[in-house]
């Protein structure tokens, strides 16, 4: 390493070192294009005002200034230092001249400049065997992917995947629709009770008990009522047991035990029916479809709300019906 160092001492009645300069760089020879590092350090006592060079993309002719390295200051009581270093490098062979570098203080009534020494460094350029036989180029050097590469790639594949899925699905709807006109036409959801009585409706007209097929009349008509109860109460009757049932039906209408009794009728008669092969009268067949009809009669929405007045006049002529 070579270390040039000017010291600049200024007329004082102690004749004391007032500001030191130094200039060094990192290494004094490199190969082109290699690149070293260029200190400057300014040391001064206190109360001395001082200003760097202003280093911006080059040190000489030869000598380009990559980017700044370090900054540090460090003061004290007695002294103040400040060190400074940038990355340089050189594309010219040969001896680079580094300039001195100027450092302008003032101390009291006195402004002066200090330099630093100059600085040389060689810069050599590779030996080229000029008789050897030229090799083929080199291939790429084969490095495996990071994921930081591959994200990019990553959101663009998925980009593009949800846009074809949107496409595919605009495709494939037009050809439905075109197909059949009806099948995205909205259709409003009917009200529990009204697909109550059409299924109630339904299983009558069957008749499956005079066919000799109770149990299925039954399955039939508990599922009718637990899909019933499922959609107007919110109560996943379909999944639960009896019990569990009457449980929650009964959370629901504290006040009218007769449709209590009315719906533990049903439900437990069907078991029985369904699992200890029971087998009631036909009587008992039709009267547990009335009940059924009965009890979505009176716990659905429309009918509470207009109980206190008129009963509805297709309302009425179903319950003829259900006790006819």
């Amino acid at each position: 390493m070579l270390i040039l160092v000017c010291v600049l001492l200024v007329p004082a009645p102690s004749h004391a070192q007032v500001l030191r300069v130094h200039a060094s760089v990192s290494s004094d020879s490199i190969m082109i294009g290699d690149q070293v590092e260029f200190r400057i350090r300014v040391e001064a006592i206190e109360g001395v005002d001082f200003r760097l060079p202003r280093i911006t993309d080059t040190l000489s002719a030869g000598i380009e200034v990559l980017t700044p390295a370090s900054a540090d200051t460090v003061s004290s009581q007695e002294r103040v230092i400040v060190d400074h270093a940038y990355r340089i490098t050189s594309f010219e062979a040969g001896m680079q001249h580094v300039p001195p570098q100027p450092v302008v203080y003032s101390f009291g009534q006195q402004t002066d400049t200090a330099l630093s020494l100059p600085l040389y460094v060689s810069v050599y350029e590779p030996e080229v065997d000029t008789s050897a036989q030229i090799m083929p180029i080199k291939q790429p050097i084969n490095t495996p992917v990071t994921l930081r590469e591959a994200l990019p790639w990553i959101g663009l594949g998925f980009a593009a995947w949800m846009v074809g899925s949107l496409v595919y699905a605009l495709v494939w709807m037009y050809r439905q629709r075109k197909r059949d006109p009806e099948i995205f036409t909205y259709r409003p959801v009917e009200p529990a009770h009204v697909v109550a009585f059409r299924e109630l409706d339904r299983l009558r007209e069957e008749k499956l008990w005079e066919k000799g097929m109770v149990r299925e009349f039954y399955t039939r008509l508990t599922g009718i009522t637990r899909q019933y109860i499922e959609r107007q109460y919110g109560i996943p009757a379909m999944e639960r047991t009896t019990r569990e049932i009457l449980d929650a039906f009964r959370r629901s209408n504290p006040d009218d035990g007769i449709l209590d009794e009315m719906l533990k009728e049903l439900l437990e008669l069907a078991d029985l029916v369904k699992f200890a092969r029971e087998d009631p009268l036909p009587v008992d067949n039709q009267t547990n479809l009335n009940n059924a009809y009965l009890f979505v009669q009176k716990t659905y929405p429309l009918f509470l709300a207009v109980n206190a007045g008129e009963t509805p006049a297709g309302e009425t002529a179903k319950e003829e019906e259900a006790h006819g």
